[in-house]
């Protein structure tokens, strides 16, 4: 979910100030000091933002409040094929912008040298960081023109590279990701706190979420994990 706390802070300084206390100024030599130990996080137990993280969540976050036409952009609009994985996101697009479900992709992709690349890609935080040209940004035109492969990447919410056998797990504004001592891994879905589980075994939370596999020429087998996301009352 959006941090719109941070909409109130002008600027980085402002922000970081907004960690301070008298008590800091009574048993810290100088407001440097303060400001030290708050980027190293010795503070509250609220999210911290380094400074290029804190821009990005502003500049997200005043699109949000001031949408401009580039920011309703629906990407699937350029897809005129038929490759049924490519459909299914066209279908599920417009639910995951207006957050209504939110869908995982699992997508599993051969190299040139034979090694595989898996991951776990948020299609909405996806989607969005395209809109916003965030960092590693997907360029979800292309991919719908099928003028670029979708391929799972090391800042996906999980990453696997075969060739090197180093995994990556990232939260992120939508979700936690959890290595489940029972039913493996599974993301927790900070809007409605419910678990998402990717195992096919029947297990607790297998109502939270819809699993379609579909054959694609493109893609080989993608896999769509669709979780409903319950609005609060």
């Amino acid at each position: 979910m959006t941090d719109f706390s941070i909409a109130k802070f002008d600027n980085y300084q402002e922000y970081l100030h907004s960690f301070t206390t008298v008590e800091d100024f009574r048993y810290l030599p100088s407001y440097k000091t303060v400001t030290t130990l708050t980027k190293l996080g010795y503070r509250e137990h609220r999210s911290f933002y380094k400074e290029d993280e804190f821009q990005n969540v502003k500049k997200q976050v005043e699109q949000l409040l001031n949408p401009t036409v580039s920011a309703q952009i629906y990407y699937s609009q350029y897809f005129t094929g038929a490759d049924p994985a490519l459909w299914a996101l066209a279908e599920r697009e417009h639910l995951n912008v207006q957050q209504e479900i939110s869908t995982i992709i699992f997508l599993e992709i051969s190299g040139r040298s034979g090694f595989s690349k898996s991951g776990y890609i948020d299609f909405e935080a996806s989607l969005r960081n395209c809109r916003f040209k965030g960092p590693n940004a997907v360029d979800w035109r292309a991919v719908f023109e099928v003028r670029k492969m979708l391929q799972p990447q090391p800042s996906d919410i999980v990453f696997y590279d075969w060739r090197t056998r180093k995994i990556f797990a990232n939260d992120n504004d939508n979700y936690t990701v959890v290595a489940h001592p029972e039913h493996g891994l599974m993301f927790i879905h900070k809007g409605d706190h419910k678990n998402v589980t990717v195992t096919t075994k029947k297990n607790p939370f297998s109502s939270n979420v819809r699993r379609s596999m579909i054959k694609s020429d493109l893609y080989g087998f993608m896999i769509l994990y669709d979780h409903h996301v319950r609005k609060k009352t």
